[in-house]
């Protein structure tokens, strides 16, 4: 009886390897995809992010450079005095411009610190909207993977012990011709 408990057994396990085999092959597959895709999800993103920073960065530039400009054209005795000392109004001139540089170039970096917070905003929200669909199918599917290797294991080792139940009740059905005969 262990015979066929054992053959029947084995075939039962096998069977159950090759299927969760399959199984784990298609898995696999698909998470390596969801990584593939988690990764260059990831580094398009940053890399939006980046040239969108930098971009800012050059605007904020040009916007420093446009009120030095407008100060300059607005304050023409700023550019220099030959080593001359400066009479009270070029002074005053001078301490004017320095003011109103000083509050263009704020202006500029508040701005662009305004805008750089809404494109960390903007980041975020594309993350937790695009992004994180992405890693939570990676993570089910490398569940999924680590349960079936488990069962796979237990499969194969179901499928060793019905082959040695099977094996060890064989040598039991097999007839005893060493008997000595009487006669």
């Amino acid at each position: 009886m262990g015979f066929l408990l054992g053959a029947f057994g084995k075939l039962q396990a096998g069977r159950r390897a090759r299927d969760l085999q399959a199984r784990l092959m298609r898995v696999s597959t698909q998470h390596r995809r969801a990584q593939r895709q988690v990764a260059e999800m990831t580094k398009a993103l940053n890399n939006q992010k980046q040239a969108e920073t930098n971009a800012m960065n050059m605007y904020t530039q040009w916007l420093k450079m446009g009120v030095q400009s407008q100060l300059q054209a607005t304050f023409p005795a700023m550019g220099g005095n030959n080593g001359t000392a400066m009479t009270e109004e070029q002074q005053q001139q001078f301490s004017q411009y320095q003011y109103a540089l000083q509050m263009g170039n704020a202006r500029a970096e508040m701005m662009t610190s305004m805008m750089k917070q809404q494109i960390e905003e903007k980041y975020e929200t594309m993350n937790d909207m695009m992004l994180e669909p992405l890693k939570m199918e990676e993570e089910s599917l490398a569940m999924e993977k680590d349960s079936l290797e488990t069962q796979l294991k237990i499969a194969e080792a179901d499928y060793k012990a019905c082959k040695e139940m099977e094996a060890a009740d064989a040598k039991n059905l097999a007839p005893n011709y060493t008997g000595g005969g009487q006669g």
